[in-house]
């Protein structure tokens, strides 16, 4: 009975796990309140003339500010356009998440969006983050009867549906040519055309090197050239053709990488894009500029912007009234655009009436019409809202003695206060914290601690009967718990599981050596005593061997992330070594997924056909995605004769091929037990087919991983391991090898290359799944290989294992949740804890249910009933 109790209430924590997930992502994930509707002129009067008709919006993806203005960029001819004063350069900071849906809401709303805009920007089909109900100065220019046109990156069709005349949007996963090369084919007949005001232009491929090859690729270089050369058949068609003379030209990054060629975070690299305004008209500004230079600070190139400031700045420049929502400052090296004083000025005012109404409406019960001047405005320490008001008061007060005066007076001054209200106005805006729901994260974090409590009973019955392993997994819980409040250890958490596990694998190999006395005690003679002894050592060095392996395997984190590493550095300039692994590797399976019906001529045959169409995929996937590693060696003749096959019948080839394998491995097993009368486990076949999707889904760098992982299971196979050492070996691992494969906290080591494996159309549910599949191979593979060293283990140790797996779940929960709540105002939040929170959301709903009690799930509901 008390066992029945026990294993109940083990079933309520996992059912409270996402109840507690849910609630708390309520209170930490608000929608930000907008003010709806489009802005308008109050009187036609404030609206200063506009100095273009017309914009050519070009976004190239990723487009760091290096790859611009630096001595080794390939933007020669843009760069003699800053020399000439007809481009004005700058660097703009884009707040993290640097991923392309919120970017672009930022540019085009001049608001700071929502970080859950990180989870929709890889939700392709998603249209709850469509702008379409949004102010915007896409929308400005619609709202005035003109037309918009674009072409590129399809993330523009979704975030405003209908707004496009004509447009032609291409999926953010193809390789480094096609993709632009579709943008590009539009350009020369959109430039004869005179029936559009704005035409945007989003190109890919330079993203797509730096996640492939990173930002010092040999494919780098070239790919500015190209770049470079749209910029200068754009400025030749404003130069020459009529109807273009009034066009404002605009190139610009949604964000930029760090140097890994990743991005997502809020790494230098990863926030500073470039910037440019580009007309013939700009050279009556006379600024001398010299390009290239050289940075101020790290990737900062003459004056730094907030990415917001571009709204107002177009619309100003355009004759629009500045979207609703924006936080964005119209940047002052433009202003001389307009030769009258008057009409900077209201400029700068109608940018300065919409930041007060966003600031009202942030804060309702502050009164900013007390036109009063407070002690605090006089002693220069004030802060937030009231160095807002202080500012306004400023404003109006000015304003106020240019009426008595006359309007010639005080204008330069005016300027300035205006400019510092607005820059005060954008610091608050852009700072304040999140409208967290207190009540909600409170709730959630008190059904995490039910959670735990639940789990507890029956943990605690489980550990004291394992003395030693169990303190350890306490241990490794409490440091974990006490880790995740530290925003250094969050990013460097694959640190903490490295030694973790070398502490781990020090108590095994010291388990094992007293096993091996203990049982050599008994033999007589030398030898037999000397053999094992041998073997335990061999097992010892082997094992820690592989560790260290493993470590160097991929560089994570964000400190060591750009160091060299054996899948970046090592194997492109060591392919032979690099493919004779990987032929290794799926020998090794093939061989692995023979011996499950050794006697059965069509089992080995169909083993032998499916490994070699997964290995070939993998050639030719690797010919198409990582050229850098495939020379003029017999693997690029081997990819080049098989390029015939589309790369997508090829994927489902494969899968289609797995899957005859279970079917013929569930017939194969019931004919074995009717003939031999006895059981006949299919767990091991099981175990090697998915080890063969595990390989098809991720990179080729990373498939020898797998024959690491295999001789490390042979290892701990020998080792007479308890059911608890298993399960937290198998945890160890699960998290060592994230890491190992390249994961990390960070946004920007989400590997989405291997996603659309197989995938025709677009279908958010299969390409989620495969895109976990590639970010979670190594725990994945750890938890199935779990299950085969627990395959002769009782039913009662298999209960063991899901209180153990349940009570870890739920204490990581916890600990990740009270450190988000009690850091909600950390400068890190955005950067570090909410990405480590959905990280914690991912292994604990996906990975906690779906992978790890997925073979246990039947019996957990058969105990409890």
């Amino acid at each position: 009975m008390a066992t029945l109790s026990a294993n109940c209430l083990v079933l309520m924590a996992n059912v409270l796990i996402p109840v507690a997930i849910l609630v708390f992502s309520l209170g930490f994930f608000p929608f930000k309140p907008l003010i709806p509707g489009l802005a308008t002129f109050e009187e036609s009067r404030n609206a200063p003339p506009k100095v273009f008709d017309k914009v050519v919006f070009m976004v190239v993806d990723a487009l760091r500010s290096d790859f611009v203005y630096s001595n080794n960029s390939g933007f020669l001819f843009t760069q003699s356009l800053i020399r000439s004063g007809a481009a004005i350069p700058f660097t703009t900071y884009a707040g993290s998440p640097t991923v392309t849906m919120p970017r672009l809401k930022a540019i085009t709303t001049g608001s700071v969006p929502s970080f859950l805009d990180v989870i929709l920007n890889i939700a392709e089909s998603d249209t709850s983050s469509t702008l379409a109900y949004q102010d915007t100065w896409l929308a400005q220019i619609r709202a005035s009867g003109e037309q918009l046109i674009m072409y590129g990156d399809d993330t523009w069709l979704k975030l405003f549906p209908g707004m496009f005349s004509r447009a032609d949007g291409t999926t953010s996963f193809f390789d480094f040519t096609e993709v632009d090369t579709n943008v590009t084919r539009h350009i020369g007949r959109e430039l004869v055309q005179d029936d559009w005001s704005a035409l945007i232009l989003h190109y890919l491929g330079l993203d797509h090197i730096g996640h492939k090859t990173g930002p010092q690729s040999s494919h780098m270089i070239p790919k500015q050239h190209e770049m470079d050369s749209i910029v200068a058949q754009v400025y030749q068609a404003i130069e020459q053709k009529p109807h273009l003379q009034s066009t404002l030209f605009v190139l610009c990054g949604d964000h930029g990488m760090n140097d890994a060629g990743n991005h997502g975070g809020s790494s230098v690299g990863e926030t500073s894009p470039a910037l440019l305004f580009i007309s013939p008209k700009l050279q009556a500004l006379e600024l001398d500029r010299r390009s290239p230079v050289d940075a101020v600070r790290e990737l900062q190139y003459y004056r730094i912007v907030d990415q917001t400031d571009i709204t107002p700045t177009l619309a100003g420049l355009l004759g629009l009234p500045i979207p609703l929502n924006s936080l964005g400052i119209f940047i002052p090296e433009l202003l001389e655009m307009w030769q009258l004083g008057s009409q900077r000025m209201q400029l700068l005012l109608e940018n300065a009436r919409q930041l007060l109404k966003t600031i009202k409406a942030t804060y309702p019960t502050y009164s900013f019409e007390d036109t009063a001047v407070t002690p605090s405005c006089h002693s220069g320490r004030e802060s937030g809202v009231e160095k807002v008001h202080c500012a306004w008061v400023q404003v109006q007060t000015l304003l106020s003695i240019r009426d008595e005066v006359g309007k010639s007076s005080s204008q330069a001054e005016i300027e300035s206060a205006l400019l510092r209200f607005l820059k005060a106005s954008q610091d608050v805006m852009s700072s304040a914290a999140s409208n967290y729901d207190l009540k909600y994260l409170y709730t959630g974090i008190c059904i995490a601690g039910l959670a735990v409590l639940l789990s507890l009973p029956a943990t605690f019955g489980t550990l004291s009967r394992y003395q030693h392993p169990g303190l350890f997994l306490v241990a490794v819980i409490l440091a974990y718990g006490a880790m995740v409040f530290a925003s250094s250890y969050v990013e460097e958490e694959q640190q903490f599981w490295y030694w973790v596990f070398t502490g781990w694998t020090s108590y095994m190999h010291v388990k094992n050596f007293r096993f091996q006395h203990g049982s050599s005690s008994t033999a007589t003679g030398l030898v037999p005593r000397f053999s094992l002894s041998a073997l335990g050592r061999i097992s010892a060095v082997t094992l820690a061997v592989s560790h260290r392996v493993l470590r160097r395997w991929n560089q994570t984190g964000q400190k060591f992330a750009a160091e060299p590493d054996i899948a970046r550095a090592y194997f492109p300039n060591h392919q032979g070594t690099f493919w004779v692994l990987v032929v290794l590797t799926y020998a090794d399976i093939y061989l692995h997924l023979a011996e499950g019906f050794p006697s059965s001529t069509l089992w080995v045959l169909t083993c032998l056909v499916v490994t070699v169409i997964a290995f070939a995929f993998k050639l030719v996937f690797a010919a198409s995605e990582s050229p850098e590693l495939m020379n003029e060696s017999i693997t690029r003749h081997m990819a080049t004769s098989l390029s015939g096959i589309p790369l997508i019948l090829h994927a489902r080839l494969v899968v289609c091929g797995i899957v005859i394998l279970l079917i013929l491995s569930t017939l194969l097993t019931r004919v074995e037990r009717k003939s031999c009368k006895k059981p006949v486990s299919s767990s091991p076949v099981v175990h090697e087919a998915l080890t063969l999707f595990l390989m098809t889904q991720s990179r080729a760098t990373n498939v020898p991983i797998f024959l690491i992982l295999r001789q490390q299971l042979k290892i701990l196979a020998s080792m007479n391991l308890t059911s608890v050492e298993i399960l937290v070996t198998s945890l160890m691992m699960q998290y060592m090898t994230f890491f190992a494969f390249g994961g990390s906290n960070a946004i920007s080591s989400i590997d989405l290359s291997n996603a659309y494996n197989g995938v025709g159309n677009y279908n958010i549910l299969l390409v989620g799944i495969l895109a976990y599949v590639s970010n979670w191979a190594g725990p994945i593979w750890w938890a199935s290989a779990s299950k085969v060293l627990r395959s002769k283990t009782a039913a009662d140790e298999s209960r063991t294992h899901i209180t153990l797996l349940t009570f870890c779940a739920t204490s990581t929960l916890l600990s990740v949740m009270a450190a988000c709540t009690a850091l909600r105002t950390h400068l890190f939040i955005w950067t570090v804890f909410s990405p480590k929170y959905l990280y914690t959301m991912s292994w604990v709903i996906i990975h906690h249910f779906a992978v790890n009690l997925l073979g246990e799930i039947n019996l957990l509901f058969a105990v409890a009933i």
